[in-house]
This record gives C-alpha cells, structure tokens and sequence, in this order.
C-alpha cells in the first residue's frame, strides 16, 4: 500500500507540474481536459506495472521451528503491550471515507429540485429559479439561478449561455469523478489541486463556447466584469474572483499553433517513460530449486581448474516422469539407430536429462539407459551432446561450393566473383543462402535498411514492348466476343461456352503477352479456355484432375451429374474418360463388428502426428518400421465412422505415392 500512494502521489505531482508550467497557459482547452483525466488514470495504473522482476533462489533446508523460539516469545509479548497503529490509521482513514461520503450526497440532495422553486425551460436544458441568492451554476441538465436577479433582469445573457456551455460539454460528468475519488483517497492533497485545474478549465472552454457563437470578446469581458462588480454576494466572489477573472481574461487572447501543440505534446512521452520505470512495481520471485553438481578435475602443467557442472532436477518425482523418460529414452534410440547419428530434440532432450538427474541410481539402472552411451562419443550418462558450430559466413560456404550455386543481387542474376565483391564491401547485412525458384542452392543479396546506400544500383527499366493500334484493335474485337459468350454460359449455368481453337488462342495470347501495361488495362481481358464438352456416353466414369467420377447425363443439358445429382465441376479442370476395367479396386470394407477402443484410436493418432512431425522437416521418405506397421494396422481395424472421424495414414504419402509404394511395410489385414 505504501508502495502505491508514495509513486501514485508522485506520478500525479509530475504530471500535474507539466500541465501547469507547459499547458495551462496555452488555448487547447479540450485536450487540457483529457490530458488531466488521464493524468489521473495513468498515475493510479503506473505503480501496478511489472517493470522488474528478481528472481531468488532459495535452497531446500531444514525449517527452523520459530513456534519454540524463546525470542519470538518476548519479542510477542513486548508487541502486545504497545497499541496497535495500524487499526488506529485505518479507524482515522474510515473517518474521513465516512465525512467525504456524506458531503458527497449532501451536495447531490442540493441539486434537487425543491418546492418552491420554478421550472422555465433554457434551449433543450431546464432554468430553476430558486427564491434564496444563488450564484448561477449548472449540474446535468439543469442550470440554478436567483429568482429575483432573473425576473429584474440582473444577470446577463452571456452568463446563461455560459452556464450552458458547461452543460453541453459535460463538465458535470468530470466533477463527479475527481469527487468519487476524493471519497477515497481525501488525505491526497494532489487531488485538490488538480480539481481546481480542471474546474479552471472548464471555465476556459465555457467562455471558449461563447466567444465561437460570436460575442465580441472586449464586450463578453465587460459584460463578466460588470456582472461581478455590481453583486454583493460573497460566494460570487467565490466564483468570479479578481485572480481567476483575470485568468480567464488573459487566456481568451491566447491564440497557440499547431506546431506548438505537437513539440509539447512529444515532450510528455520521455517523461512517462522515466515515470514507469522510477515508479513501476519491482516483483521479487523465490523460486525454491535443487542442484546437483558434479565436480572434474582438469590438470594442466601448472594448476588444477574445477569444472562444476549444473542440472536442474525435478522436485516431486512421481511414476508418471520415469514413464516419460523410458518413452522419450526409447524415441531417441531409434532414431539414432535408424539415422546413424546423434540427434537432440530441442525442448524433449533436456527434459528427459532432468527427469534423468532427478531419479536415484537404482532407478536410474532399473530403467532405460541413458540413449547416447556406446556411440562413438565420450558423453557420460545424462550428458547430451554440444550444440553443433556456427553456421558457415556467406564467403566461407562461396569458396567451398563455388561452382554450384547461383548468385542473385535483389532479383538479378550475378557472377560469383560479382557476388563476392559486394559481400566483402557491404558485409553480411541481407546475405541470404537458400534455393531459389529452379530448387539450386543460391545466395542471395537482398536489399535492406542497412546495405541500401551501399549496394550497387538496380539496372535500368528494360524498355517495354507494345502492339500496333491495328493488332490491339482485332485482338478486342476477339477478346470481347468470347468473354461475353463465357459469361452468358456461366449465368445459364450451361456449358455453351465459346469454341477456340488451339491456334487462334496462341496467336491472340502472344498479342496480349506483348501489350505494355498501359495497354493492358484498357485492353479486354485474356479469355479463359472453356472446359472440354461432356463425353458422348449417357453415363460412365470420369478422371477430374486426380479425383474419379460415376457420372450420368440429362437429354438437352450438357452438364455432369455424380451419384447423388450434384453437378460435377470440370471447369479448368483436367478431364479424362475412364475404361470401367481400369478402375482401381475398392478399398476393403471396414468390418463393422470390430472397432478400435479409445486407447487405440490414440495411439494411432500419436503415430500419425510423429509421422507428420518428420515428414514436415525431411525431404525423404521415412517409414518407422513397426511404428509404420503399426500405424496401419490400426487404421484398417477401424471401423466406418472411426474412419470418417479420423485422418487417413497414406494421405502423409500423396506427394510420393510411388516411391513410398516400393519401401513401404506390406499392410497388416
């Protein structure tokens, strides 16, 4: 709590100081009004923001037990012979909560309108006249004034249309909240001070809104000057007051630019930055961890260096882990064992050497061993191999595979010796080595924010062909014959589309393909081919792309019809009449008797996602032995809606179906 009110206290201070030496003074009355509500805001949220966080660790040890301390004792019993300030503060804080609450609604009951005042409306607003001296004021919807002033015609139109601009701009909404909060907080001296700067404010946009609707500025100060002078009240002199009048006087002549605005609105954002980073809250973690060190001996010829090793270990070892280990153990012996090298899985491999550090020795013998002993390395158990070194520079991977790349400055093609030139003098910036579109290994210089200045310029524009006036005009002529008899086609949903011939579609796309740009875009656009005719038989068997159809014809509809009536789409599309004797077999029926349990539908979903995972980050084709067999076989013991539900294994293979045809385990029935 202390942490709060001392930076929420100093933000608001730092904020408020800003305003008053920086904006006050300026004619920006309705950003100063936004600037102070959420000078406001942002001091209570500053001291709520993590902006530092310590992290201690605490070893595990024995708890001392302070309950029989003799010291704790006498220190309780000296504590109980001293009063209790704390409850003594909150008593005082719960006072003052209590006064502020109840001036609060004393001052709401005041706005309420009373028996004997009258009601005459004010433009969309309501005029109350009361029969006491009431100084005019606004609150909502409704502006107060004294009876006797308004009936002898004492009080002057321009403090009315004052009094309503405060009701038009909502000032009562901004009282209501700096009020709500001086409920809370009323020990904040701060919060006083910046509800004067706001209600000052909102005099400088009232007297703002009567000025804009036209009133001279010399007579709307006299008129507030007279007005002032001629009434005896005291609470008048509360309001209009020589210090404020003049105030008000001195900034209705200011007139602030734009560019003014912008430099001191740029000014606020280092000071918000130095005020989270001084007053934003600062965390403290204990995070109780155990360490186990192993300590080598490395003797040189002249001293002896300790290498201290440090793994993190679990604290609760539970049968679950040692279960995740053997899983994991397992994984990495198999890969290793296919692949003939070391592999680390990221984020799995270093679980697995903490659930390892965490297990005693028997268990550590009774389990899996540990997958990287026995390969050819000096690893000890629950060690894990070094990462691999750095990746090679762009100069370095040049010189040792020169001959076999391409080289390419921003999207042209370049030497080698070109290439090397410009990457020894600009450097590695936007250097990139990847395939480019023909699949070679290329590096690429790619244009950046650090390397632009240094790089040579860009070729200049090749000059760009046109077409004759006469070419243009016989391939529109063309072009929009087709297109319109495409779109009629396309609305009757027919297949009445244009007949091209192969050649005369060459001969106009070799004209549209030499239009410049400019050319393009008033020319009509390049035709597509329609699709191929239906076949001639009522009904058989069509290729669409790759996906084969059973399709039927009706009399005078040139459409494709499948099984369930739905018209077959070949628009665009590879088209291929297909030989019933050259259907490929069915599929064998899935026997509804048997099904997987729910068990199995996981394991085969866990050997689909692996499958997926390797696939994803390798260009060949791996099959996992048993696991693939496995995987399979659980696919064809399915049942129908098991297989709806679930993804097809032999979908991971589509891309190289006859090469994974060849190396693939036979399928288990």
């Amino acid at each position: 709590m202390e942490h709060f009110l001392i930076n929420s206290s100093t933000c608001l201070f730092v904020l408020w100081l800003f305003y008053k030496l920086v904006l006050e003074n300026t004619s920006w009355h309705q950003w100063k009004r936004y600037y102070l509500l959420a000078s406001i805001l942002i001091a209570l949220a500053i001291p709520f923001i993590v902006v530092k966080t310590i992290v201690i660790p605490i070893e595990n040890g024995p708890m001392i037990d302070f309950a029989t301390s003799t010291v704790v004792t006498e220190i309780v019993a000296q504590q109980q012979l001293q009063l209790d300030w704390k409850s003594m503060i909150w008593a005082i804080y719960g006072i003052g909560v209590f006064i502020m609450l109840w001036r609060f609604i004393k001052n709401l009951r005041a706005f309420r309108i009373q028996e004997q005042d009258e009601v005459s409306p004010y433009s969309q607003y309501q005029l109350i006249l009361r029969n006491t001296f009431t100084v005019p004021h606004s609150f909502l919807q409704r502006i107060f004034v004294s009876k006797k002033q308004y009936e002898q015609n004492l009080i002057p139109t321009a403090v009315l249309e004052h009094e309503k601009a405060h009701l038009d701009q909502k000032h009562s909404l901004d009282i209501l909240f700096i009020e709500m909060l001086l409920i809370l907080f009323w020990f904040n001296p701060l919060l006083y001070i910046i509800r004067f700067s706001i209600k000052l404010n909102h005099e400088f946009l009232a007297d703002k809104a009567v000025i804009d609707q036209g009133m001279d500025t010399v007579a709307y100060q006299t008129t507030l000057l007279n007005y002032t002078q001629h009434s005896h009240s005291a609470a008048l002199a509360n309001t209009f007051n020589f210090p404020i009048i003049k105030k008000r006087f001195h900034i209705m002549k200011t007139q602030t630019s734009q560019a003014s605005l912008i430099f001191r609105s740029l000014a606020l954002i280092p000071i918000l930055a130095l005020l989270t980073i001084s007053c934003g809250k600062e965390e403290t973690e204990f995070q109780e961890i155990e360490e186990i060190l192993e300590i080598e001996e490395v003797v040189d010829n002249s001293h002896k260096t300790e290498i201290i090793e440090v793994y993190e270990v679990l604290e609760n070892l539970t049968p679950e882990h040692i279960e995740e280990y053997n899983k994991l153990a397992i994984k990495h012996q198999k890969y290793m064992d296919e692949n003939k090298s070391l592999i680390v899985f990221k984020d799995e491999t270093q679980h697995m050497q903490t659930i390892f550090h965490s297990m005693s020795e028997d268990q550590q013998s009774s389990n899996q061993p540990w997958p990287y002993l026995g390969r050819g390395n000096n690893l000890k158990a629950g060690q894990i191999p070094p990462p691999p070194p750095p990746a090679p520079s762009a100069i370095e991977y040049i010189n040792k595979h020169k001959n076999e790349l391409n080289y390419y400055l921003r999207e042209d093609q370049i030497t080698a010796d070109i290439a090397i030139k410009i990457i020894k003098e600009v450097g590695q910036a936007g250097v990139e080595i990847s395939p480019d579109d023909k699949g070679v290994m290329s590096i690429k210089i790619l244009e950046t924010e650090h390397n632009k200045e240094k790089l040579p310029p860009p070729p200049p524009p090749r000059k760009t062909k046109t077409v004759s006036e006469k070419e243009f005009a016989i391939y529109n002529d063309w072009a929009k014959k087709v297109n319109e008899q495409n779109k009629v086609a396309k609305q009757n949903g027919n297949n009445e589309y244009a007949i091209i011939k192969q050649e005369d579609f060459e001969k106009y796309k070799s004209i549209y393909d030499r239009m410049s740009t400019s050319q393009k875009s008033e020319a009509q656009p390049l035709p597509t081919i329609p699709p191929p005719p239906a076949p001639l038989n009522q009904q058989g068997y069509i290729k669409v792309d790759e996906k084969i159809y059973f399709y039927t014809t009706k009399t005078g509809d040139q459409n494709l019809y499948d099984r369930k009536g739905n018209v077959i789409k070949i628009k665009g599309k590879k088209v291929t009449q297909i030989d019933p004797n050259d259907l490929p077999p069915p599929p064998p029926p899935a026997n509804e008797s048997q099904q997987l349990s729910n068990k199995e539908l996981e394991e085969y979903n866990w050997l689909l996602n692996r499958h997926k995972e390797f696939l994803k980050n390798e260009k060949r084709i791996v099959v996992f032995k048993a696991d693939t067999n496995r995987m399979i076989y659980l696919y064809n013991s399915m049942s129908l809606e098991q297989r709806s539900k679930n993804q097809a294994w032999h979908y991971l293979y589509k891309v190289n179906k006859e090469k994974a045809a060849k190396i693939l385990p036979p399928l288990v029935q």
